[in-house]
């Protein structure tokens, strides 16, 4: 059976218990969602741009920093008016820090209870800064 004739068969439904006519429509994604999805591109595209200028300068001896940085600038700009320094922190330990060279990933841990922390996918880093989401007091 298809999803159109499921809808309509959970249509007839409702509208039998009901005893009205009703309609059925897919859910909106959440304005949370939406900013998710919008963060965890972001940090994906970031990483790669970062890996790529990496590849550059270490298999080409090409560096591109002085013509990046303006890039990478506006983008820590807007990182900073977005989120706090305490998310910054994550955000940046995330995308310049937890990747090593050798291929290796450092990984977080909870000091009181020495749990690791997930934080290997941008999805993780998302969840580990709102939790984080209260603003600095200045």
């Amino acid at each position: 059976m298809s999803k159109e004739e499921n809808v309509k068969k959970i249509k007839s439904y409702i509208d039998d218990v009901l005893k009205t006519k009703s309609s059925l429509k897919e859910k909106l994604p959440l304005k949370i969602s939406k900013k998710k999805q919008l963060f965890c591109d972001m940090l994906k595209d970031l990483q790669f741009a970062n890996d790529r200028s990496i590849g550059l300068k270490h298999d080409y001896k090409i560096d591109m920093l002085n013509y990046d940085d303006p890039f990478y600038t506006a983008i820590e700009n807007l990182i900073k008016l977005n989120f706090n320094q305490e998310q910054q922190n994550i955000i940046n330990w995330w995308l310049y820090d937890k990747f090593l060279p050798t291929g290796e990933m450092l990984v977080l841990t909870n000091k009181a209870t020495e749990e690791i922390i997930p934080s290997d996918t941008p999805e993780d880093v998302w969840d580990l800064i709102q939790e984080h989401e209260k603003k600095d007091i200045k």
